[in-house]
């Protein structure tokens, strides 16, 4: 069923809005500081709704919903590890990094920790992880472009994609977290009057639960582990408690507030919001399960949306998920150019580089992240599937070797950059597209031992014999 001309009206309305403000702050933006941290100087206001806006992306929206249609709500089993890495990430992370001076992201924390050779490491696993994580956003900006035009996924996605380039393009980190600040406002509202209409057209909450225990389709996933086993739900749990944990691009906003207290209290704040957003999509796929139980998983909630809402709330639903897929994308994007900018371009091609140099290398470097991450998306149509697959790469490389580094700070410099590489490519070699998980043993889970494994023998050789100069001699920021 097509969208009214109403609904299209205050889609193209927004549209216009975020690319606006990516114009307005390109006149703000005047040097590299300004495009990778807003100058430092955002206010805890703005900082939390980036970072919100950020988490409530494709993944979190379309991909969840696709999830609860193919295999249950035993994902809130899983996603409750957000709410646990948030929590710590507020108490003991994000005021850690806002106070080591001259951080810019990721780069310059392994960097700070085990030398050159850790910042390119971290480097260059940060750009990929960014690269996925922005390919499943575009997927979820096609579906969305796909369901209000009727147009191929694939050209929608194109399309969408531009546009979020555009704007980040131009405005570095200032424009993505201005767009970020409209874009969360639109988001709790849109998704909030989703899901109560929703559940209503269902019949309530109480007739819409009674539906879907009654149809045999849905009999697994409506059990909280479905028919899952121990092994599988605790992987799950950590791909989710570690999977976007001291993210390159929320250590770039920790580095970015006007101080330490309101990194802080940001992130903690987004960790009790976060729960209210895993009961109103839990709330939207149960509806969009007893209301459409046919349909095609990853269009699930973008033809909820189209089929079931009023002519004007269509819209405005609309308009929410694509701000909320494009905030992410734009985020990722942001992340993965200032990530190379700083860590590659400036520290290993061009170490004299001005600030007016590197703003227009991260500029410039859009458009390799854009081309990447859309053949990401073309090779890998799986929304929530690429997310997970991504999540669980992270803390097999980075996530040990970071937190020795910020928590405990004594762990040797030789001992980060063969750890990354040691722990990732287990993780690849076990996981299901090598070896088939053997045993039913999950990649994610191997990939983090053996890191942990060989932090702990490299630190145990070379404890007493730090480095003087070279490729693992901490730098100094």
């Amino acid at each position: 069923m097509p969208i009214n001309w109403i609904d299209y009206s205050i889609i193209i309305l927004y549209l216009f809005v975020v690319v606006y403000i990516g114009w307005w702050a390109m006149k703000k933006v005047s040097n590299f500081d300004d495009y990778a941290v807003a100058g430092r100087g955002l206010p805890m206001s703005i900082f939390f709704a980036a970072i919100a806006a950020t988490l409530c992306g494709g993944g979190a929206t379309i991909g969840r919903v696709a999830f609860m249609h193919t295999t249950g709500i035993v994902v809130f089993a899983g996603l409750m590890g957000v709410v646990i890495n948030q929590i710590f990430s507020g108490l003991y992370i994000a005021g850690r990094v806002h106070n080591i001076k001259n951080v810019y992201g990721l780069g310059d924390l392994c960097g700070l920790y085990y030398g050159h050779a850790g910042r390119l490491v971290s480097a260059v696993v940060s750009f990929l992880f960014c690269l996925g994580l922005f390919g499943v956003q575009i997927l979820a900006m096609g579906a969305i472009m796909q369901t209000a035009t009727g147009i191929d996924l694939i050209p929608a996605a194109l399309i969408s994609s531009a546009i979020t380039l555009a704007y980040t393009c131009c405005g570095g980190m200032l424009g993505v977290t201005m767009t970020d600040a409209i874009q969360y406002v639109i988001i709790i509202v849109g998704i909030s009057l989703c899901g109560w209409l929703a559940i209503d057209h269902a019949g309530g909450f109480d007739v819409m639960m009674a539906n879907l225990q009654a149809a045999p389709a849905y009999a697994d996933n409506l059990k909280i582990f479905a028919d899952w086993s121990p092994v599988q739900v605790v992987s799950l749990f950590f791909g989710f408690l570690f999977g976007e944990f001291c993210a390159p691009y929320f250590i770039q906003r920790y580095a970015s507030t006007k101080s330490a207290k309101d990194s802080k209290a940001g992130v903690l704040i987004f960790s009790v919001h976060w729960i209210f957003f895993l009961a109103t999509t839990a709330g939207i796929g149960l509806a969009s399960m007893a209301l459409q139980p046919d349909v095609k998983p990853d269009l699930a909630f973008t033809n909820l949306i189209r089929d079931v809402l009023p002519v004007g709330v269509t819209g405005l639903v609309l308009a929410a998920l694509l701000a909320a897929v494009m905030s992410s994308a734009a985020a990722f994007i942001n992340t993965a150019c200032v990530s190379y900018t700083r860590d590659i371009y400036n520290k290993f091609i061009n170490p004299q580089a001005t600030q007016a140099q590197m703003l227009r290398q991260s500029r410039l470097s859009t458009l390799v992240v854009g081309g990447g991450a859309i053949l990401a998306a073309i090779t890998f149509q799986d929304v929530f599937g690429l997310m997970l697959y991504v999540f669980k790469l992270w803390p097999s490389t980075i996530i040990p070797p970071l937190l020795c580094g910020l928590l405990w700070g004594r762990i040797s410099p030789y001992a980060g950059a063969p750890a990354m590489v040691i722990g990732g490519l287990s993780y690849l070699l076990w996981s299901d597209k090598v070896l088939g998980e053997p045993f039913g043993i999950p990649a994610n889970l191997v990939g983090m031992g053996i890191n942990c494994l060989v932090l702990f023998v490299i630190h145990q050789l070379m404890k007493n014999r730090p480095p003087r100069s070279g490729m693992y001699a901490p730098e100094q920021l």
